[in-house]
């Protein structure tokens, strides 16, 4: 047994990112760039008027000045502001010659002819200067670094219309149980509906292509082949059945698969007994059964394999963690590390009051993971480690 980190550790260093591909900018968000991306041009272009208003001569401040134009967003007309002069312009207009500073159209009087400026403007006032963005060469983007929403708007700003990203693991999920059954079948006493596979399946999709799911029952010819279903799949994730009970076989697929395991149960909980094997070049996830168990080993290292199969680099792999004060106390008598639900509020991580790894309610209800060091006993008011669940 290892410990989480250790695990993470291995994963991140064993998986190798997926060959790249070119995609347009306007599709790349939730993908991870192949490339370093500079930029062609400075941002913004040229200098331009932050505001609707007047472009002016600082030095001419206060003062009755004369409209000599008007130059709004678009081509520029070349225009000049001499002594004395003002040019009506709009928000994103190029300034015109000679003008230093934009004075807001709700701070003067205006009547058509002539201006009004009753204060002294700064010179510099409500104008973006060419280039205060972004210079031109400056790196917009390293190879490895997700793309977000904003990046791709300062992408396209730039005039890229392409990039190179690393491609979408596709991914196959098994989950298996004679007890499960898919949710809409009437259920006999004893029997569950099946829940992990469809909540994997949404707990992964913006990691991976999702290739669809199956469901084996408890014996391990029906589990190998269910996985030998996925042939095409990068990967693998299995739920249930990866501990070493009589019912429990997945490692009895495994072997008859030829797969060895490479890694085999993390010191957390929930989620000891974690499985990381390899069948050729398809990397195997083999998860817990217990609903938040299959969750949270989801979260701490199939996310983050699964980013890497997609070109980021491991500091983006790694599961994003900040540091929060409790809003109530909260102990881990285990000697493992615990990762608890909790919920934010007002700043505020306040711990779920049910923690058994079958409480999906308490799940469903969390926004956050936090992990408790063995044996740690915290008031309120202590900071804790925080994970993020708004994935989506």
């Amino acid at each position: 047994m290892i410990s989480e980190a250790d695990a993470l550790a291995r994963i991140l260093a064993d998986v190798e990112p997926l060959p790249a591909e070119t995609i347009p900018v306007a599709q790349a968000a939730g993908r991870f760039a192949a490339q370093t991306i500079r930029a062609p041009s400075p941002l913004p272009r040229f200098d331009q008027s932050a505001m609707d208003g007047y472009a002016l001569r600082a030095a001419d401040t206060p003062g009755a000045l004369r409209i000599v134009g008007e130059q709004p967003a678009g081509r520029a007309r070349d225009l000049r502001v001499e002594a004395g002069e003002a040019v009506r312009i709009f928000t994103g207009a190029p300034m015109p010659t000679g003008a230093d500073a934009v004075v807001m159209q709700e701070d003067v009087e205006a009547d058509g002819q002539t201006v009004r400026v009753p204060e002294a403007i700064p010179s510099g006032e409500f104008v973006r200067r060419r280039g205060e963005d972004v210079c031109e060469g400056q790196q917009l983007l390293a190879a490895g670094e997700p793309i977000t929403a904003a990046r791709v708007g300062l992408l396209c700003a730039a005039g890229l219309l392409e990039i190179r990203t690393g491609r979408l693991p596709r991914v196959g999920i098994v989950t298996s149980g004679d007890e499960l059954h898919p949710p809409g079948n009437p259920l006999a006493p004893g029997e569950l509906y099946q829940s992990n596979g469809p909540m994997l399946a949404a707990q992964l999709s913006n990691r991976a292509e999702i290739l669809g799911s199956a469901h084996a029952p408890d014996d391990p010819a029906a589990v190998a082949q269910a996985i030998s279903g996925f042939s095409g799949a990068d990967a693998v994730v299995l739920s249930a059945g990866v501990s070493v009970g009589a019912h429990d076989p997945v490692h009895e697929a495994l072997r008859q698969l030829g797969v060895e395991v490479a890694l085999w149960r993390v010191a957390i909980r929930p989620g000891k007994p974690f499985l990381l094997a390899r069948l050729g070049a398809q990397w195997i996830f083999g998860l817990p059964g217990n609903p938040v168990s299959t969750f949270v080993t989801a979260h701490l290292f199939v996310r983050p394999a699964l980013a890497r199969l997609a070109g980021a680099a491991s500091r983006f792999a790694t599961p994003a963690r900040l540091q929060l004060p409790l809003g109530a106390p909260v102990a881990n008598s285990d000697s493992r590390p615990h990762y608890v639900r909790a919920t934010a509020r007002d700043g505020l991580a306040f711990p779920a009051p049910l923690q058994q790894s079958h409480a999906l309610a308490s799940l469903a209800a969390s926004d956050l993971l936090l992990r408790l060091e063995p044996g740690a006993n915290l008031d309120a008011g202590s900071l804790v480690e925080a994970f993020p669940l708004n994935l989506c």
